[in-house]
Parts: structure tokens; sequence; C-alpha cells
């Protein structure tokens, strides 16, 4: 692999980063947050996650869509591996100020992605498969998620 595709590739991983962000905290304010916190109070710290969990599901299928329109190597594992990693991190990112929330979440992103489409490049893919689901065991272990 190029240095100059894996370079998309970790674009394609912050773009992604910066589009969950984006998207969590706008669904977090403005859907979620506005529609389950009219009444008592009780629910309403569920809105960040319904908004995390829509955002994932956008981002992934973005995500999806640019990395098989340039032509990456098994782009459905690499989606995979970066967002069941990855997920939960809008949780974490939340109380932050919000740029930091974006740079942590779209460094995180594009390392993501880079990471496992480095991986996914082993011609077995039994054998691409169980690195993957390692490294997205050791992803969900070291960020606590």
């Amino acid at each position: 692999m190029y240095n100059r595709e894996m370079l998309g590739i970790a674009l394609t991983g912050v773009g992604v980063g910066l589009i969950v962000y984006g998207a969590a905290y706008l669904l977090n304010r403005y859907v979620f947050g506005t529609i389950i916190c009219q009444g008592d109070g009780a629910e309403c710290a569920q809105a960040p996650t319904y908004a995390m969990i829509v955002a994932m599901v956008i981002g992934a299928l973005l995500g999806l869509v640019a990395l098989v329109q340039t032509r990456v190597y098994r782009p459905l594992l690499v989606v995979l591996g970066a967002t069941v990693g990855l997920w939960g991190l809008f949780a974490l990112t939340a109380d932050m100020a919000w740029y930091w929330g974006l740079i942590i979440m779209m460094a995180l992103f594009g390392l993501a992605y880079a990471l496992f489409a480095w991986v996914v490049r082993i011609r077995a893919f039994v054998v691409a498969l169980i690195v993957t689901v390692l490294l997205v065991v050791a992803m969900r272990l070291i960020l606590g998620l």
C-alpha cells in the first residue's frame, strides 16, 4: 500500500470523525435533547447515547461509501472494525469543550481507519478477521469503553 493511499484512508477517517461528532452534537442538542427532555428529567440522560448511536451509523455508512469509491481492500471490515472499536467515544468527549472533543474524535477515527485498512490487507480472510477482532478488543480495553 502506498503512502498516498494510506493518507487518503486516514483523511477519510478524519472526515468520518468530523461527521460523527458534528451529527452527534447536533442530534443531541436539537433532536433527542428537545424530544426526550420535555417531561421530567429521568430519561434526559439517555439523549447523548441515542444521538451517538444514530451518528455512528450515519458515519459508518458514509465511511463505507467513501472507502468503496477509493477502492480500498475489504472496506466493510475496515468500517466495522473502526466503528465497533470506537463505539461510545462520543460519551467520553461529550463533557469536553467542543473543539477538544472534535479534535480527539477526528484523530482517533483517522488512526482507526488507517490501522484497519492496513490490517485487512492480510491475504487470508480468516486471519484478517481474527486480527481485526483482537484489535477491536484491544481498542475497547485501552479506551475504557
